[in-house]
């Protein structure tokens, strides 16, 4: 992990003085030049630390047959084309990648059992997520049926989104005003629902820390967060985690949201 700039000046400090007999004063010229060297390679190893990430995530994607790999060729489904069979790397391929074709939006990959759990949905004309018709459904189908592996057993899930029910209240600095809290937690709000692209499970704790990383709120008390699937009959409590039936969700029509500035707040 990179090391702070703090950490790396001390580091060649250390080394000059054992080395060399070095001005005390805090205007010394070798002071500077160790600022600008420990900056250097501040930034060098924080590089070295996002190359370590992609190159550790493309391997992860690499291995064919995982959760994530079944999640990632969802995304990469395209609507009117057919697969064909590259003879030099031994994959199925499109011969031309078209992203307006790519209609998946939201895709969420379990194994239940003995089987693969595909949930997806795609975006309508307004930009709202909403199940594959009848002829996307099917051309998806075909497509997961020709990259699993033999033997395989899938299932595909395209319904109506999940609801998502909370009732919270969020305490904030004054210095900010109450409309433009309420505008940041509807951001952060829309921006989780979008988020969850894989796995298709709300994390309560997760669900907070989106709301508590704005800028502005102090502290969030969450009464209420409780999800609503499709065919259920009424909202079920979200006590710690909860997989979504249809792999995504809205919110609900009800959903509270309390605001208070902390001067306000009971201690």
């Amino acid at each position: 992990m990179a090391r702070s700039i703090g950490e790396i000046k001390k580091t060649i400090t250390e080394n000059l003085d054992t080395k060399f007999s070095l001005s005390t004063s805090s205007s010394a010229e070798w002071l500077l030049w160790v600022h600008c060297f420990a900056y250097c390679i501040h930034l060098f190893e924080i590089t070295l630390d996002l190359f370590k990430s992609e190159i550790e995530e493309a391997s992860r994607k690499a291995v064919a047959g995982t959760l994530s790999w079944y999640n990632d060729k969802c995304y990469e489904f395209q609507m009117g084309y057919n697969l064909y069979f590259n003879t030099n790397t031994g994959q199925l391929k499109y011969e031309k990648d078209d992203e307006t074709a790519r209609i998946i939006k939201m895709a969420a990959v379990n194994a239940l059992e003995d089987s693969v759990v595909f949930r997806v949905a795609t975006q309508n004309e307004r930009g709202s997520i909403v199940p594959l018709n009848e002829e996307q459904l099917l051309a998806f189908s075909n497509y997961i049926d020709a990259i699993k592996f033999a033997g395989t057993k899938t299932s595909i899930v395209s319904m109506a989104a999940d609801l998502l029910r909370y009732g919270m209240t969020v305490y904030y600095n004054p210095a900010y005003s109450a409309y433009v809290i309420s505008r940041l937690v509807s951001i952060a709000l829309d921006e989780f629902k979008l988020s969850q692209r894989f796995g298709g499970i709300i994390y309560r704790h997760k669900f907070i820390e989106v709301i508590t990383r704005i800028e502005g709120v102090v502290a969030v008390r969450l009464d209420e967060l409780s999800k609503k699937g499709d065919g259920d009959t009424d909202f079920t409590n979200i006590e710690a985690f909860a997989y979504l039936n249809a792999g995504y969700f809205n919110y609900s029509g009800d959903c509270m949201l309390y605001l208070y500035s902390v001067n306000d707040m009971v201690l």
